[in-house]
């Protein structure tokens, strides 16, 4: 009885169906940038290969399941055109979504309105992403959480582009 269960489960995993569904799995599609990780977690994404500094080599092709890069990419990280070294985002303070729409870009951490000097998250999304943000006229706040963009608010940043409406209500602040 465990041969003929051994026998069929052998029989499925190596039919022509099975055959057919792993060759799409050995031609992942290939971005030219690391990947975010959007999309199906399971589905094997790479990365082209990258030139390496002050050489005219490049590193591998690196490929991963979505979930690795969407673990890269939500802690603001990426790999280094070696394909082994775990290297920090650039970060900017106010993304556009300039550039490769499937390229990620962080946020700096912003200033938490809470007495103190708390910092919010660094916000890692897609080019496409911050792009959406500012077509829609929306933000991600000091959280991380996406809302309108305040239209009818004063301008009491002076022109700087750093808000503290707490400022005043702190001791030295």
């Amino acid at each position: 009885m465990r041969h003929a269960i051994a026998g069929a489960l052998f029989a499925c995993l190596f039919s022509p169906v099975a055959f057919a569904a792993s060759d799409a799995a050995r031609d992942p599609v290939v971005m030219p940038d690391t990947p975010s990780g959007v999309g199906d977690p399971d589905t094997i994404v790479c990365r082209a290969p990258q030139p390496i500094a002050d050489s005219s080599q490049f590193g591998p092709k690196i490929c991963g399941a979505n979930h690795e890069w969407w673990q890269l990419t939500t802690h603001g990280k990426d790999l280094a055109p070696d394909g082994k070294t775990v290297i920090e985002r650039p970060v900017e303070w106010s993304p556009k979504g300039h550039g490769n729409p499937d390229a990620v870009t962080c946020r700096k951490p912003k200033s938490l309105p809470e007495p103190g000097f708390n910092l919010g998250p660094e916000v890692c999304q897609t080019n496409q992403f911050w792009a959406d943000l500012v077509k829609h006229n929306q933000k991600v706040d000091a959280r991380g959480l996406v809302g309108a963009a305040p239209s009818s608010m004063p301008n009491i940043d002076g022109g700087t582009g750093y808000a503290d409406p707490l400022a005043g209500y702190r001791v030295g602040g």
